[in-house]
């Protein structure tokens, strides 16, 4: 579980990147922001086809649906509806929105766990869950009059950033999910090899996608060339998000959801709302407040305590019960195909 964890985190922390990116690239639409990461993520991918090809033979074509269909609305279009909310309503918005997710991710989660007959007692998952979420309100409350301010500027605009924001967090949620579920109903399959058939799915969309909207004079705002005004920057930051936040953040989000059950797995998203505000910080030169410190703690308690919930089932549950958690939540130990190149 710990393995698991830690990789979440380091998913998190790669992930808090993309809330920047976008201001990197203030004159580009961040729709274009959101393809270019995608486009660099499938030709990190394609050269890793081959060092994993034997594990890439293994799947059907049902999986290879799969692989193009979560990763297309989980990250392509979240990632897209997350870019345009910050730019109409901030990167402090669009980070609170993010921090709802593990909660409900966890709430979701446990209603479907509960249909399947095996769902944990909710008196002993809201606790640690409304902790998560004071310590998340609590860390981000210098963001609140930035929000403030972002909406009595930014009028119209901002609500329509807020409506983005809102399909982002429910596309991640869907995600999340049915991800996680995947990985861990098919543990033949090696996290990397799932990693860079994602990536690879999604090349020929997003290079279309690119292709139709960036073209001058198209339906984007790039009029001034193929690759916009500052193409050396864009390309940097295209690769940057592409490499770290797609493929070195998704290899470690897929390897941690075939460790942890999805309802746990999904609450370290957290981590990325975490470390959103602190890059946050360093870009605008701030120190971090008191409350953000406080509130950081908090939300350690809460995850400490969520993680004591979700070590229990197996134990407290009668043998019946038990034998279907283990099939869901324990992993078969096997040899995980290298990553990329890797040994």
């Amino acid at each position: 579980m710990l393995t698991g964890v830690l990789l979440g985190v380091a998913a998190g922390a790669l992930w808090g990147l993309i809330y920047i990116a976008p201001l990197l690239v203030p004159d580009y639409n961040p729709v274009l922001v959101a393809l270019g990461r995608f486009i660099a993520f499938g030709i990190v991918s394609l050269p890793c086809l081959w060092f994993l090809r034997k594990d890439i033979a293994r799947f059907s074509r049902a999986d290879v649906f799969e692989a193009f269909r979560l990763p297309f609305f989980g990250n392509v279009i979240f990632y897209s509806l997350l870019t345009i909310c910050i730019r109409l309503a901030g990167a402090p918005l669009a980070g609170m929105f993010m921090a709802v997710i593990p909660v409900l991710v966890a709430i979701v989660s446990n209603v479907r766990y509960a249909k399947e007959g095996h769902g944990i007692a909710w008196s002993r998952i809201l606790p640690p869950l409304a902790v998560i979420f004071a310590g998340l309100v609590i860390a981000n409350w210098s963001e609140f009059e930035l929000i403030k301010g972002a909406s009595a500027a930014g009028g119209e605009n901002f609500w329509i950033g807020v409506g983005f924001g809102l399909a982002a967090v429910f596309a991640w949620t869907w995600f999340s999910i049915y991800n996680g579920e995947w990985l861990l109903n098919h543990p033949e399959h090696s996290p990397s090899a799932w990693t860079a058939l994602q990536g690879v799915t999604v090349l020929p969309v997003v290079l279309v996608a690119f292709a139709v909207l960036a073209w001058p004079f198209g339906f984007m705002d790039t009029t001034v060339s193929f690759m916009g005004p500052e193409p050396v920057t864009f390309l940097l930051v295209a690769l940057m998000v592409g490499f770290l936040c797609s493929w070195v953040a998704m290899l470690a989000w897929n390897k941690m959801s075939q460790l942890l059950p999805s309802a746990l797995g999904g609450q370290l998203i957290v981590f990325e709302s975490v470390f959103a505000v602190i890059y946050a910080l360093i870009y605008r030169g701030e120190p971090p407040t008191v409350s953000m410190v406080l509130g950081f703690l908090i939300l350690m308690a809460g995850v400490l305590g969520s993680l004591h919930v979700f070590r229990q089932p197996l134990d407290e549950k009668p043998v019946s019960d038990k034998k279907r958690l283990e099939a869901r939540y324990a992993k078969p130990r096997r040899a995980d195909a290298p990553a990329c190149g890797g040994s």
